[in-house]
């Protein structure tokens, strides 16, 4: 059986249009993210690391190379291909946040995306991934009404309850102490163990992506491997731990 990487992007160019003016964000970035591994996108502000995540949903489009999930390309699928993709196998992480809903209904609102379950399924499953990130207690909150750390464990939530078999971290731990990124990437390494799915996280600092199988430096359009250790995958300590 092929090992297909659960994202790929390949030689990948973005821009905008700014002033008038075309700002190259992104040039000829290749990576790869396989399932059961956390990998990590380090760079500053406006250096495209939130391009870059946009990308790996799908909604922004390659000007030029590939994105592919799973082995799809995103480039020949159709817009409602595309949703429903975003809707069952891809999580994504932000600190956007939604204060017009409860964490509950944030969370529920997820699995809402796609109609593959039915009310009762939305239910089970949201009240288990709300008492697994230990924040049962938060569901009736708003998002005013949560700390910083809380927010963070929100949006993992919403994230994975979908069961993604990639999930998207956009800077979520950005100026937090080293507790909570520690504890940020004890969650992310028990989502790729237990869930087999990929994980690739956007963090502004070096610290944030401690533990990480692979890390690149994003700066200047570029994407540049700073580090990789190909035994760090938890698929396969899952595969072995399930064979004793």
């Amino acid at each position: 059986m092929v090992d297909v990487p659960v994202l790929r992007l390949d030689g990948v160019w973005k821009g905008f249009a700014r002033g008038g003016v075309w700002v190259s964000v992104l040039e000829d970035v290749s990576l790869e993210v396989r399932a059961g591994q956390v990998a990590a996108v380090v760079g500053g502000r406006g250096q495209g690391k939130s391009t870059l995540i946009r990308l790996a949903t799908g909604m922004l489009r390659a000007d030029r190379g590939s994105v592919s999930i799973d082995g799809r390309e995103l480039g020949g699928l159709s817009d409602g291909d595309l949703e429903r993709l975003l809707a069952t196998e891809i999580g994504v992480a932000t600190r956007a946040g939604e204060d017009l809903l409860n964490v509950h209904d944030y969370v529920e609102m997820s699995l809402a995306a796609t109609r593959a379950y039915s009310g009762r399924e939305r239910e089970r499953r949201v009240k288990d991934i709300l008492a697994e990130l230990e924040i049962s207690g938060c569901a009736g909150s708003r998002w005013v009404e949560l700390s910083d750390w809380q927010r963070v464990q929100v949006e993992f939530a919403q994230a994975i309850v979908r069961r993604p078999k990639l999930l998207l971290v956009d800077d979520v731990v950005d100026g937090m102490g080293l507790d909570q990124k520690r504890a940020a990437m004890d969650l992310m390494e028990g989502f790729a163990k237990d869930r087999a799915c990929g994980v690739l996280m956007a963090v502004s600092d070096h610290v944030a992506a401690l533990r990480s199988a692979t890390v690149w430096q994003l700066s200047h359009t570029k994407l540049e491997l700073m580090h990789q250790d190909p035994d760090i995958t938890y698929l396969h300590q899952r595969q072995q731990d399930q064979a004793l």
